[in-house]
């Protein structure tokens, strides 16, 4: 089963799914900017419709608990759009993490984690049905990012459920191997912001350890062109993983979106999409990256 905000559902239900976005968050208590939130249902929706006019079925939304998470208005965003949304439990850079987690242990933390994906989310009957963005710092774990990356695992085999994280090139064996180590399932891990790599024999070496990788801020050009995302997704699909990737936008800013002039939600499906067809991908190969892997990875036959 998924665990979606408005209840469980089949895995045949998922479709075509976006694996990680954010529809409701605040980075701003970080960042600064003024730009790195977004707080009301009614500016996001229609932004998710046009996503879901391209095709969109479902979203991994992977707002942590840190991140001003609000399951209420995710539910509500889901009831008014049709969009089945999967919400997240977990924490995500050393910034943003509550005073508690110094003195925690990698047990109690999990204890957290595992009563939002069992029970609730604050105070609401609203689960959790996947554990992440668990994220690590750019260079290095930092403070009790490591803690919480185990606490994460702990959550995982006492759940079943799939861990997503937030990664780059420096953190991603290590985030591998500590999550392995630790009890995880490899294809229930999900190294996120791959394609932020343009490294194919970087790509391979997580891969062969049988986790899946993220090719998810997609539209985000200032960082990586659409282009080499998609030709990067087509060598590792013609290498055999194919099975082993998702895609996904990643809108942390309302700036983002397409009222700003931005692809907001619609990058994956409106241009990395006809992208990979360019390049040679076939239907069925863009269906895995887009309904089969999502559906097998964020399954749970625990639920």
């Amino acid at each position: 089963m998924i665990r979606s905000v408005c209840g469980d559902i089949s895995k045949e239900k998922l479709g075509v799914t976006m694996c990680h976005e954010h529809f409701i968050v605040d980075l701003s208590i970080v960042r600064k900017d003024g730009e790195s939130k977004i707080e009301t249902v009614e500016e996001v929706v229609p932004e998710i419709k046009k996503m879901m006019d391209l095709g969109a079925q479902s979203a991994i939304e992977v707002t942590t608990n840190d991140m001003y998470r609000d399951v209420k208005k995710l539910k509500e965003i889901s009831e008014i759009t049709k969009l089945n949304i999967v919400a997240a439990t977990g924490f995500y850079l050393s910034e943003y993490h509550p005073e508690w987690l110094t003195d925690a242990s990698a047990e109690q933390i999990a204890d957290v984690m595992v009563k939002d994906l069992t029970e609730g989310i604050d105070g609401s009957d609203i689960k959790a049905g996947v554990i992440g963005e668990i994220a690590s710092s750019k260079d290095s774990f930092v403070g009790q990012e490591k803690k919480v990356l185990i606490a994460s695992a702990i959550a995982h085999t006492r759940t079943g459920a799939a861990v997503t994280t937030h990664t780059g090139k420096a953190t991603a064996i290590e985030t591998i191997e500590t999550l392995l180590s630790n009890g995880v399932e490899p294809d229930k891990i999900v190294i996120g912001h791959q394609d932020l790599v343009d490294d194919t024999e970087y790509h391979l070496s997580l891969l062969k350890y049988g986790v899946n990788i993220g090719f998810d801020t997609c539209g985000k050009i200032s960082y990586q062109s659409d282009e080499v995302r998609a030709m990067n997704i087509k060598k590792l699909i013609d290498a055999g993983y194919g099975d082993h990737i998702m895609l996904s936008n990643d809108i942390s800013r309302r700036t983002y979106f397409t009222s700003y002039g931005k692809f907001g939600y619609t990058a994956v499906l409106e241009r990395v999409v006809p992208l990979l067809k360019e390049y040679g991908c076939s239907q069925e190969d863009i269906n895995k990256l887009l309904i089969d892997n999502p559906a097998r990875i964020f399954n749970n036959d625990r639920w």
